[in-house]
């Protein structure tokens, strides 16, 4: 028996999403560390400007100076130019080891749009204090070590003084000159060590952090799409082989051994094909010898049904013939049987040595499905004439559903006449026109005959169908299957009648005609 289970969740999307899934694992991955080393290098970035910005400054001492004093607004004007430069410092100043502002520059603008709230005051140097000192949020505060007088310097400008000679006097006179003159030695006044603190808005970092996510974002879609697709492509490839190989499980599941399953793939998939092929090659030639044993022993176990039904053939073809034209009268306590007759008075029209192959191959074809069929659904051919085939279900042999075996049968026999013909003229081969319908009558069997009345039904049957026929359209050939009304009304569980007409018969009683239009089996 076929597996009833059902597919919920395909192969196919289990392997797209997980392809799909480790795209976005791997890409978000790759954007959270690109996030984090931009973020990273934009800190290291400011602190390098912070460094770069000390050394200017310190630098600018032989510009500053003034009479040995500070001029504070040569780095105040480098400030303001350098918050110009970068729009990303809020406010910068130079604190000496007094916690005193010596110069400073704000970015004014840059507080308008991100920092409102904030209070700023009239004296700029005290304002530039506050917004250093106050913890801003989306801020970075760096600070650099500065000293506004180089020591060194001072060493050596001492050194200059004190190692000058004076022109025309020695070496001894000179020191004994220099040591009462301390007074000659350049004044420096230095501040010492100092603090330059230069606080960054992170808005710049944000704004930078949102272009590059949303330039990955749009690359990561084009990514996810072109990945969905292709692992949608791949799963689908792979699935397909699969769905392949599951069919042909199926068919020799529902008992067909005529399966090869065609993959054509290098991979452990297709090695699963081939093996599945050898296996249904190994497995036919197993059912192949098993079926020859049960051949045997159906052979065997049907052997006294087939010589009950060919003694009563070969009883009724003796009989006929001393006794033509017999049909007993039944008793309600005869045999009740179903019976089908097959109208062959069409092939009669023709002698056999005329017919074309064709028709003969036609007739040989159909008296074979016929005796095989009343074999296998335990009827009989109870009588063959030059008019019709009879089969009986029911007598000899009788089963609670015989009217259910002979409607089988009928329609069996009918399909198989069909496809032999359709297959002779899709060949091209020319077929005589013939007419060939089946009746299905309840009746009885009487003393081994068949009574009476059922004869006359079929004869007027018949009658009625060749008179219709001879106005209705001409066809090359025609076969359907007719039955009276009480088989139609047994019969509904199995097959749908459609009423012709109401024959009458001779004794004037009427006969509800009725004609197959389809099957529920």
């Amino acid at each position: 028996m076929a597996s009833m289970r059902k597919v919920k969740f395909s192969l196919q999307n289990k392997i797209t999403i997980l392809i799909f899934t480790l795209l976005i694992v791997t890409l978000s991955s790759i954007v959270g560390y690109y996030m984090s080393m931009n973020w990273k290098n934009a800190k290291d970035q400011m602190a390098n400007s912070v460094k770069k910005v000390t050394k200017n400054l310190g630098a600018l001492w032989s510009v500053a100076k003034e009479n040995g004093r500070v001029n504070w607004k040569v780095y105040g004007d480098y400030m303001n130019g350098y918050v110009q430069v970068d729009k990303n410092v809020i406010a910068m100043a130079i604190i000496d080891s007094n916690g005193v502002v010596r110069a400073s520059a704000i970015n004014d603008p840059l507080l308008k749009t991100y920092y409102k709230s904030l209070k700023t005051g009239a004296d700029k140097n005290e304002t530039v204090k506050a917004v250093l000192d106050q913890k801003l949020s989306d801020s970075y505060k760096v600070m650099g070590n500065l000293k506004i007088v180089d020591k060194a310097e001072v060493e050596k400008a001492k050194a200059a003084v004190t190692s000058k000679p004076a022109k025309g006097k020695s070496k001894s006179a000179v020191k004994k000159a220099a040591a009462p003159e301390p007074a000659a030695v350049p004044e420096v006044k230095s501040t010492g060590a100092a603090q330059l603190v230069v606080k960054y808005t992170m808005w710049g970092v944000y704004n930078s952090q949102n272009a590059m996510v949303l330039n990955t974002s749009l690359l990561a879609l084009v990514i996810l799409i072109v990945g969905w697709l292709g692992a949608w492509y791949l799963a689908k490839y792979i699935s397909t082989n699969f769905n392949i190989i599951v069919a042909g499980m199926r068919k020799v599941a529902e008992g067909n051994l005529d399966v090869e399953v065609n993959v054509k793939s290098n991979d452990e998939v297709g090695v699963l094909a081939d093996d599945f092929n050898r296996m249904i090659v190994e497995l036919k030639q197993k059912v192949r010898i098993k079926d020859a044993f049960e051949s045997v022993a159906d052979g065997l176990k049907d052997m006294d049904d087939i010589k009950k039904a060919y003694k009563t053939l070969t009883y009724q073809e003796m009989t006929d013939k001393m006794m033509k034209g017999y049909a007993p009268v039944a008793r309600p306590d005869e045999n009740r049987t179903v019976f089908i007759f097959i109208d062959t008075s069409a092939f009669m029209n023709y002698s056999y040595e005329l017919m074309s192959e064709e028709l003969k191959t036609i007739i040989e074809k159909l008296i074979e499905k016929v005796s095989m069929t009343a074999l296998e659904y335990q009827g009989a051919v109870f009588k063959v004439t030059d008019k019709y085939i009879l089969l009986s279900f029911g007598y000899p042999f009788k089963h609670k559903d015989d009217m259910k075996r002979a409607m089988i049968s009928i329609v069996e026999i009918r399909k198989e006449l069909v496809s032999i013909v359709k297959s002779k003229l899709t060949l091209g081969y020319a077929v005589e026109d013939f007419s060939v319908n089946f009746v299905m009558v309840g009746g009885n069997v009487s003393k081994n005959f068949v009574d009476k009345l059922t004869l006359e039904k079929f004869a007027v049957i018949i009658d009625y169908l060749n008179f219709a026929s001879k106005y209705g359209a001409k066809k090359q050939y025609s076969t359907d299957i007719y039955a009276t009304g009480d088989i139609a009304l047994g019969t509904e569980q199995l097959a749908t009648f459609e009423r012709v007409d109401s024959v009458a018969m001779r004794e004037g009683e009427a006969l509800e005609l009725m004609k197959l239009k389809g099957t529920k089996f």
